[in-house]
């Protein structure tokens, strides 16, 4: 892929910055990246992007930078790849503004989603704002999840399958793979909620806010492995092989192995970290294990949006030592929706666990997503006369709809339960 490399070294001359191109050595002295709320109009990360979006624009590196994103062939979404593959999208990024900026120790703001709206940089500069948002100034994601039922869950405590997304090895057939909580998590909701540009995954990077909304999703990642310091990568994760980008002159740059981008250290970058430790407390042991065992459910079908899972009375006293969902979809290819997780007790139709997979149009390039979901919680209500988990398909609320509808394909639930002496009554 190439671009007008004249019009780049016309537009670094216009800004005097013909001299300061910085090279991939030069990139990897170690940047700290900042929340783009702490950054002021004249601070000079985002002075660099102030001065490199236009020239980007002029010079066909910014769509350049959107058809990468688009080419599903690099299955960098709804897979464990999209981690690691962003990752790197992201460094390059970084290195065009750098090359373009003579800003060569650059570091990629991040939207911290804690802030709730969108930042007024987005908003007021006429470089960074876009027409076509459906998010308006002072919308507030809270209020948004709040129309839809739901909030924003944490992820940092999943495990890898669920956080990374994986093959569903038993049952997967043609090496299909899952999106993680990483993916569908925040991630997709944050894409819903803006809109626009951003709401389209083959146009998303169009719009400035994504590479501030992905170096917060990398952040995560960062905060997902201090928590998991023990964490062994699995080999055919660590020997994925990600690629399609390309140099600050528009030169293709050789694939490089998820294996490399573990450590951002090792990429040249760093993010400001809240240095406060996390509380840790000591749980109590529980009564002694009876007996252990797996289970498998496969959803009832309601109809093309709904189907439900009973877990029976004995089944719902057990604790879920590892619970994970296995979902498919044809999602809708032009709207924003989600898929609903209720868990409710049979016996009084209260509500012990709830969750949502958001999902971001497409189109129809993907065909039928899949999502690993981890389910552990269903249990934790306990529901003494069983449990019934009902999945719903539903467009989001607040966001445009199509005459399309998100369908479900399949949904498998699959648990390790173990029982003590009064779980088995």
């Amino acid at each position: 892929m190439s671009f007008n490399r004249r019009a780049v070294l016309r537009g670094l001359a216009a800004a005097g910055l013909t001299g300061g191109v910085a090279t991939a050595a030069a990139a990897q002295a170690l940047r700290t990246r900042k929340p783009v709320s702490s950054l002021g109009r004249d601070d000079p990360d985002i002075a660099a992007l102030r001065r490199a979006i236009p020239v980007m624009r002029q010079s066909g590196a910014w769509d350049a930078q959107i058809a990468i994103h688009a080419d599903m062939s690099h299955r960098h979404h709804s897979s464990w790849r999209f981690l690691p593959w962003h990752r790197l999208q992201l460094l390059w990024f970084e290195r065009h503004v750098a090359a373009i900026s003579g800003r060569p120790d650059f570091a990629l703001p991040f939207w911290d989603w804690d802030d709730d709206r969108i930042p007024d940089l987005f908003l007021n500069d006429p470089v960074f704002r876009v027409p076509g948002r459906d998010a308006q100034p002072g919308d507030s994601i809270t209020r948004f999840l709040t129309r839809n039922d739901q909030w924003l869950n944490g992820r940092l405590t999943d495990d890898f399958g669920t956080f990374f997304g994986r093959a569903r090895r038993a049952r997967d057939e043609g090496g299909r793979a899952y999106s993680g909580s990483a993916e569908w998590g925040g991630h997709n909701l944050i894409h819903g909620f803006i809109g626009g540009d951003m709401g389209r995954l083959d146009r998303s990077p169009n719009d400035p806010i994504f590479w501030m909304h992905h170096a917060n999703i990398d952040r995560i990642w960062t905060l997902w492995r201090d928590k998991h310091a023990g964490q062994v990568f699995p080999k055919t994760w660590r020997n994925e092989s990600l690629g399609g980008f390309i140099d600050p002159a528009g030169r293709p740059v050789a694939p490089a192995l998820a294996q490399t981008t573990v450590d951002t250290a090792s990429l040249g970058y760093v993010y400001k970290f809240d240095p406060t430790p996390p509380i840790v407390f000591a749980a109590a042991p529980g009564p002694p294990i009876m007996r252990r065992k797996s289970y498998s459910w496969a959803m009832q079908s309601m109809g093309p949006t709904s189907a439900f899972i009973d877990i029976s009375p004995a089944l719902a006293r057990g604790q879920a030592e590892a619970a994970t969902g296995y979902l498919e979809v044809m999602p809708d290819p032009h709207a924003a929706s989600m898929v609903r997780f209720t868990a409710r007790a049979k016996a009084d139709g209260s509500v012990l666990f709830k969750d949502a997979v958001f999902l971001v149009p497409m189109g129809h390039a993907m065909g039928s997503q899949h999502y690993r979901i981890q389910l552990e919680d269903v249990w934790r209500g306990r529901g003494s006369g069983g449990i019934r988990l009902e999945i719903e398909a539903v467009p989001l609320v607040g966001r445009a709809s199509s005459d399309r509808q998100t369908t479900l394909v399949d949904f498998f639930l699959d648990a390790d339960l173990a029982f003590t002496a009064a779980d088995q009554g």
